[in-house]
Order: C-alpha cells, then sequence, then structure tokens
C-alpha cells in the first residue's frame, strides 16, 4: 500500500478516454465531483485510434500543472504502451497508472517497466484476466503483487471484462451482485484483504438508472469496496452521497469502538460493538469520513 496517497483519496474514479476532445482541459481543470480522474488508452479506445489517443496524450501533459484537488491517472493499453507513455514530457505530473490485464503473465514486465523511473509512480493493478476466475491461482497472483505491494493504491476490479470471459453482459435493473460477479468479488475480497490490499467497486454501466446503481454501491460498501468507477459525470453525485450517508450513519459507532475508554463489548444504536473485532471496520470508516470531509472543504472553500 502506498504511504504517499490514501486509497480513501479516490472517491468515484472517473473514466475518459484519451481520446476525449478535451482532454487536456479535463487534465487541468477536472471534472465537478471527481476526486480521481482515469485517463484511459485501452478499452475506451479503439486500436486505429490508439496513435491520436496517444497523441492527444501528449500533448495534455506537455502542458499540465502539477497538483489540483483531484488525483490524475492514466491506464495504458499495455506494457509497451507505458513505455511510451513514461517517455512523454510532463508524465511526471500524474500520480500513477492503471495497470490494465494484470495477472501472473503480465505483473513482472509492468513491474520492471515501472522500476526504470524515479518518480514514485502510484499503480492501481486491474484483475479482470481469466487467472482472476481460477481460485487456486490467486496465491500466485498475491505473490507477484506483494513484489511491488509499496506502490499499490489499491486493486481494481474489471467487472466488464470478467463478464465477458463468461459471456455474458449486465442486464438492465440489476446490480453486480445479482451476477455471478458477486462470486468473483467474494473470493477476491477473502483472497486480498486480509493481506492488507483494498479494492476498488467494478463499473455500473447503466448511466440513467440511478436507483440501480445506489442499491449496488450499498452493497459495494458492505462489502468494503469504495473508490468505485464511474463511466459518466453523472454518477459521481451519486456515488458520493451514498458514501457520505454511509459515514453520517456509522461515524457514532466508529468513534465509540476506537474511544480510549470504550468497553470490550457495547450497544449503541441497536447493535453490539466489539472493541476487538469492529477495530479495523471503525478504523476505515473514519479514514473515509475524514476524506470526505478534507473534499467538501476543498470543493466549497
Amino acid at each position: 500500500m502506498s504511504q504517499t496517497m490514501s486509497y480513501f483519496e479516490l472517491g468515484a474514479s472517473l473514466y475518459t478516454p484519451c481520446t476525449h476532445p478535451r482532454l487536456g482541459q479535463i487534465m487541468k481543470q477536472g471534472i465537478s465531483a471527481a476526486r480521481s480522474l482515469v485517463f484511459c488508452t485501452e478499452d475506451a479506445v479503439n486500436a486505429d485510434e490508439l496513435d491520436d489517443a496517444l497523441c492527444n496524450l501528449s500533448h495534455s501533459l506537455a502542458s499540465l500543472t502539477p497538483g489540483g484537488h483531484f488525483r490524475r491517472f492514466v491506464r495504458p493499453r499495455n506494457v509497451e504502451v507505458l513505455r511510451q507513455i513514461l517517455a512523454m514530457k510532463g508524465v511526471e505530473k500524474l500520480d500513477g497508472f492503471v495497470l490494465p490485464k494484470a495477472d501472473s503473465q503480465t505483473l513482472p514486465a509492468y513491474r520492471a517497466l515501472l522500476n526504470t523511473t524515479t518518480t514514485p509512480f502510484v499503480v492501481m493493478p486491474t484483475l479482470e484476466t481469466a487467472e482472476v476466475l481460477d481460485q487456486s491461482a490467486l496465491a500466485g497472483l498475491r505473490n507477484q503483487l506483494d513484489r511491488f505491494s509499496q506502490q499499490i493504491l489499491c486493486l481494481r476490479i474489471g467487472g466488464n471484462d470478467l463478464l465477458n470471459l463468461m459471456g455474458l453482459k449486465r442486464l438492465p435493473g440489476l446490480t453486480a451482485y445479482d451476477t455471478p460477479l458477486r462470486t468473483v468479488i467474494e473470493q477476491l475480497v477473502i483472497g486480498f484483504r486480509p493481506h492488507g490490499y483494498e479494492l476498488s467497486a467494478p463499473v455500473f454501466d447503466f448511466i440513467d438508472d440511478r436507483s440501480t446503481l445506489i442499491n449496488e454501491v450499498n452493497h459495494d460498501i458492505s462489502y468494503g469496496l469504495l473508490a468505485k468507477t464511474a463511466i459518466h459525470p453523472v454518477q459521481l453525485a451519486v456515488i458520493e452521497q451514498q458514501y457520505a450517508l454511509y459515514t453520517e450513519r456509522h461515524i457514532e459507532q466508529a468513534r465509540a469502538v476506537l474511544s480510549d475508554d470504550a468497553k470490550g463489548v457495547f450497544r449503541l444504536n441497536g447493535q453490539m460493538m466489539e472493541r476487538t473485532c469492529h477495530a479495523n471496520w471503525a478504523i476505515r470508516t473514519l479514514a473515509l469520513a475524514d476524506q470526505l470531509t478534507h473534499a467538501d472543504t476543498i470543493c466549497t472553500g
């Protein structure tokens, strides 16, 4: 886990293709309510558009100023494209990279390439290959991730790619937890969270279905998955609102668990709370609440 940035800073991560005509403006100014932006050269860009996407990205990075109230990441198409991006002027102004198709085959090459730069980029490997569906392979995958775990901010779950491997797509009105992704998500939470890895929540690819998005975000939260992938600006406020509502409802419990004078077991808001068993949950809940407060201060101050 990177020590220079918090997973809880990410909020809803908005993905934007590098072919976007206003890419440079978005990289400089951000998008309202977006705390992290991912600029994509992979699935959001057709093969015949890649050269234009990289040219657009190069011009945007060259004129980019560092800092700002949001985090900037680029998702390269593959290792070779990452190599090209690392050579671009201004690349050091990025916070890091989302590494697609991360598995035991690709991670060593990504790691070797990132080790050639002195810029302390953080990375978010995306779990979206057939290896992820093989529960017996997760220990080997975790071993590869451990080799550069200090750079890893979180692991992203590539929901649509995983469904594609099964010949499926999301149907209207269904959350990810109403599909086979639920089993995959459970395996990943069990396989990685006890070892210190945070995981992001998968994309919700219906732009106009607010009620199902709210339902899905609440499921995400119950699994401890934050930093949800957003594909359209209208999703940002919905996702962030659910994060805020969650912390408002549970911050009293979290503070009580971590209080110096907390009893071993006590009742609060109709629930049995245990100081030892709920400590990690309380720490994460307060970390999310702190980042939401910080982001609100920046946006309104």
